[in-house]
């Protein structure tokens, strides 16, 4: 039913979703034998039918289960919660289980309308891409209960308290609780609805049980503005009828696959309060289930029994499959013992003096009651009771696997994940790496652990150097590591609109038609050819009219810096055409003149005063167009010309002016500016996809509430990086440069787009490409973004990675460039650690190269991946990208011959070595630190 997710490690073991729905029904049957026997007779209808036909057992399987699945949603209703009420307007079409809640529920309301007043939307300030992460309520006058899971987005702990996490701009981040966010409420909450939190009173370490945590909040307390909910008594029993409320969000499709049925259910409205009635499952391994419906928001809701008193604190929840909460018997010890006044438990493994090895990793069975001092833990191999003496009592003997003969990589894979759920403080990344063999990815596996670079010193002076019995490496982490830690990951839903792009002209099915392209590449041709486009050059012989001259230019751009290019685009203006700009909040960042620049601000504004011009900065987040990052690279003309690409408008990487003399001693003396790839096409069907998607997103930022240029605030906070100090090879000069090549004929190729479909067009056409290798596959991208928790499901870019390591280890030619240095995202041992421990030849099939920022790939010479989808979560679903798959021999060949030009060029992957820590650190004073450089955080977090 849920679609909660929960970072708390300790959860039950679930049912599969078939398991569920019959376990659903079953009980359901036993609750209402008259409703049963309903039920069972539609199923038995639904099978008759099947087994009339000629169908498989596996076909009437799938029948019973989506009969099932429309059961379980008619059953559980979700309703607003408005003016402290429950409203049960509107729902009649609920099944007829569903009624009889509802029934309870309204014979319940003098019990339960006075406390919903105590149940509020854990909103924030200054947290990136949201306004909100969860729900609280009062558990006393100033104190609200939440989950670990969402009070550890805000707060850390301190040495002698928690505190605050910085958030964006650099600026502490600020949270409430308001309960208000009511379906009637006004824009604007009640001002005396709104408590904001002034500590972070508790927060239960990772270690243990229950994901719990206490805030305070200002709250006045006077006549009617205190009260709290309390308590049960007792545990719910199994079938106790109860009622989670809480702020649901938008679940993404690969959460709740039938989006339709959820959209129906909430109506299109999420984060605002909600009632969900159902029942409870009882207690299992020492926490509550339920049945009610529930969605991400929900963390940290109250799960009411119909007397109003709190049986559960609702933390997390899978679709059709369980939910879960912390039990009432727990909820009353910590409240009544007020865990919140303990000493704040600082989870770190340093013991007084190194320790060679370990096998043990500790448990706490139970946490102590109020003024309880011996702690009982369980270890591999023993049993310890401080009281504060230690005995331990051996029950078994330990394996000591001491020398890498004794482990391979599947223990180094369990070893990460303890080694990860012990991890001592300042460690903020765990992997499977390989001991260094000179300058050389050894062969000797290892856990590689990522420390902060304040942290380092500390860390490697007292942690583990192996741990169950493998050998334990600390790096600092890189400044991708640090960010992360600074802003979380990027948010799981987003207002894109699927459903206003349904018309042929947003059509993203191949296209297989005659058509004209331009193939080429930078840095050698980018500019030369992207400023013919921009003057009107034509692709099949002629150029612009003076008509489609003084029509539109669509344009969709991560970055537009470069002079020449605003020049280019000045002079189509002033010559009466029109431009549209859809446009990244990178385009501002470090906004000014120099360095071949302009000032973004004040020429856009001058532009929308004299001629044509519009332009807009699309919004980010929950409430935004897409979730990180508008990446896309494309540009339509009005005559059917498109140019898509990998590169930005960035005159020093992308679109570096190049002369001809540059070009006649380039095999000397390389080129400036980064490898791309683009092309340019003349296609009614493609161009009029891509404008029509683009006028889209033009249209939806600005309902969304953007503007055509970020606001100020946040983007002037600086920081100082640390001057990056590995030594790189430079890139050596192309054996020969390939000039753009023409192509007049039929073609076919598919538009790709993301986050159309929360990603699935993009992600599930690629995996079909990869998976479709049969000979070779050649692939060239900047990075590929590793997990820094080993225990994170990522989604659509796991499957891709797992695919394409797959076809590493099988295709008689697979290859892969990434890039070496440049960015905060590059980590090519990263990458290198991962292919090797999945059996991968990294001598023969990795390679890096500097200044490449192609995203690209071939497969079977015959198909081709052109565009600006970067191999990250968010680049392969919510963030804005645009890619062309081809299936045409010369277009493979064409880019085949650049890939291994830049083969040729590139150098093995090298192993991650340091001469100091690269911290990032906030800038203080009028200089920063030598070995530092000083940038805006706003640039560091949109380096692309």
């Amino acid at each position: 039913m849920g679609t909660s997710q929960s970072t708390g490690r300790r959860k039950p073991e679930s049912l599969d979703q078939s398991e569920f729905r019959e376990r659903f029904l079953q009980r359901m049957i036993k609750r209402h034998p008259e409703i049963g026997r309903q039920r069972q007779l539609e199923l038995s209808k639904i099978r008759a039918q099947a087994e009339a036909t000629t169908v498989s057992p596996e076909d009437i399987h799938e029948a019973r289960q989506l009969v099932l699945e429309t059961i379980v949603n008619n059953e559980r209703p979700v309703l607003f919660v408005n003016d402290n009420r429950i409203d049960t307007n509107g729902a009649m079409d609920f099944g007829a289980e569903a009624q009889h809640l509802l029934k309870l529920l309204a014979n319940s309301a003098s019990s339960i309308a006075p406390v919903l007043q105590h149940v509020g939307r854990f909103d924030v300030k200054h947290f990136p891409n949201t306004d909100f992460l969860g729900t609280g309520w009062f558990v006393d006058n100033d104190v609200v209960v939440t989950n670990r899971h969402v009070a550890s987005l805000v707060a850390q702990a301190g040495p002698s308290r928690f505190v605050f996490r910085r958030g964006m701009g650099g600026r502490d981040i600020e949270a409430s609780i308001c309960n208000a966010h009511e379906q009637s409420d006004p824009a604007n909450a009640d001002p005396s609805r709104i408590f904001a939190v002034k500590e972070v009173l508790y927060i239960e370490p990772d270690s243990g049980l229950h994901d719990i945590a206490f805030v305070r909040v200002v709250r006045n307390v006077n006549g009617n503005s205190g009260g709290f909910i309390p308590i049960a008594e007792k545990d719910a029993d199994d079938d106790t009828e109860v009622c989670v409320i809480g702020y649901p969000a938008k679940a993404s499709r690969r959460i709740i696959p039938d989006q339709a049925t959820m959209e129906k259910r909430y109506g299109g409205v999420y984060d605002v309060k909600r009632a969900a009635p159902g029942y409870s499952l009882g207690i299992r391994d020492g926490q509550l289930e339920h049945d009610c419906m529930t969605l991400g928001g929900n963390s940290g809701s109250v799960v009411l029994n119909f007397r109003g008193q709190a049986v559960g604190l609702h933390f997390s929840g899978l679709y059709h499959t369980a939910n879960y909460g912390v039990s009432a018997t727990v909820l009353r010890q910590y409240i009544s013992g007020k865990r919140w006044n303990q000493p704040i438990q600082v989870e770190t493994s340093k013991p007084s003096k190194p320790r060679k090895s370990s096998s043990e990793v500790p448990q706490q069975i139970a946490p102590p009651s109020a003024g309880q001092s011996a702690v009982v833990t369980v270890r591999a191999g023993g049993v310890s009771v401080t009281i504060p003496l230690t005995i331990t009592v051996t029950v078994g003997s330990q394996t000591n696997l001491s020398s890498p003969a004794q482990y391979g990589v599947a223990d180094v894979e369990k070893a990460v994940l303890a080694f990860w759920d012990a991890r001592p403080e300042g460690v903020v990344a765990a992997r499977v790496g390989y001991v260094d063999d000179g300058e050389k990815i050894g062969d000797i596996p290892c856990i590689a652990a990522s420390v902060l670079p304040t942290q380092m010193a500390a860390v490697e002076s007292s942690a583990l150097q192996e741990f169950h019995g493998v050998p334990v490496r600390y790096l600092p982490a890189n400044v991708q590591e640090q960010i992360d830690q600074m802003v979380p990951e990027s948010v799981d839903s987003i207002a894109y609109d699927d459903s206003a792009r349904k018309g042929p002209e947003f059509s993203l099915e191949p296209v297989n038609e005659e058509m004209a392209l331009l193939l080429h590449v930078g840095p050698e041709y980018s500019w030369d050819t992207l400023k013919a486009f921009l003057d009107g050059a034509g692709l099949d012989g002629t150029g612009e009219s003076e008509k489609s001259k003084k029509g539109m230019l669509v344009s969709a751009m991560y970055e537009f810096h470069a002079t020449h290019i605003k020049n280019a685009i000045e002079q189509r203006l002033s010559n009466g055409g029109a431009v549209t700009l859809v446009l990244d909040n990178a385009t501002f960042a470090g906004d000014g003149e120099g360095d071949g620049n302009f000032d973004r601000r004040d020429v856009f504004h001058r532009w929308s005063q004299q001629f044509d011009f519009s332009d807009v900065v699309a919004p980010e987040g929950v409430r935004g167009l897409i979730s990180d990052s508008y990446h896309i690279k494309v540009t339509v003309r009005h005559d059917d010309t498109f140019w898509l690409s990998s590169g930005n408008w960035k005159g020093e990487s992308s679109q570096p002016i190049i002369s001809q003399d540059q070009r006649d001693n380039a095999t000397d003396v390389d080129l400036p500016g980064n490898r791309e790839w683009h092309v340019l096409i003349k296609n009614e069907r493609l161009a009029k996809t891509y404008r029509s998607h683009i006028l889209q997103d033009f249209k939806r930022s600005n309902e969304l509430g953007g503007t055509p240029q970020p606001e100020a605030a946040g983007l002037d906070v600086m920081v100082d990086v640390a001057i990056e100090e590995a030594v790189e090879l430079e890139r050596k000069p192309p054996r020969r440069l390939v000039e753009p090549m023409p192509l007049q004929k039929k073609v076919r190729v598919q538009p790709l787009l993301t986050p159309d479909r929360e990603g699935a067009v993009y992600s599930e056409a690629v995996l079909k490409l990869i998976r479709s290798a049969t000979d070779s596959l050649l692939f060239q991208i900047p990075y590929i973004g590793m997990p820094s928790n080993p225990r994170d499901d990522r989604g659509y870019i796991d499957e891709l990675i797992d695919a394409l390591t797959k076809k590493l280890k099988t295709l008689r030619d697979a290859r892969v460039i990434l890039r070496s240095g440049g960015s905060r995202y590059s980590a090519p041992p990263h990458t290198a650690w991962y292919f090797k421990s999945k059996g991968v030849d990294i001598d023969q099939c990795l390679r890096v190269i500097q200044n490449h920022h192609t995203k690209g790939m071939i497969v079977d010479g015959q198909k081709v991946l052109i565009g600006s989808h970067n191999w990250s979560k968010p680049g392969v679903t919510l963030n804005r990208d645009a890619s062309l798959l081809f299936n045409n021999n010369d277009v493979a060949k064409y880019y085949t011959q650049v890939f291994e030009i830049d083969w040729e060029r590139s150098n093995p992957v090298r192993p991650r070595k340091y001469v100091k820590p690269e911290s990032v650190l906030e800038a203080v004073g009028a200089v920063p630190p030598l070995g530092y450089r000083r940038m805006r955080l706003a640039d560091l977090l949109k380096e692309d």
